[in-house]
């Protein structure tokens, strides 16, 4: 609270430094990480997305089952 008030010596400046560099390298490491997971989660879903839409347009020239059980003619 009162840190001002009190002279900071050449060793305490240089072990605060020290820290607060250290503190930024951690929050840029854990960014990097987070980017990268986002980055990871996003070309899963792409390719899932692809994968799904190649899957129904493969159904599309099946055979409708449901509507031959209920009656209906086949398209």
């Amino acid at each position: 609270m009162f840190e001002y008030l009190l002279p900071k010596s050449a060793k305490v400046q240089q072990i605060e430094d020290a820290l607060e560099l250290h503190r930024a390298a951690q929050e840029f490491r854990l960014e990097v990480e987070r980017r990268q997971a986002q980055d990871q989660y996003c070309q899963w879903y792409y390719e899932m997305a692809e994968q799904t839409q190649a899957e129904a347009a493969a159904m599309e020239s099946d055979f409708n089952f449901f509507g031959w059980f209920w009656g209906r003619k086949p398209d």
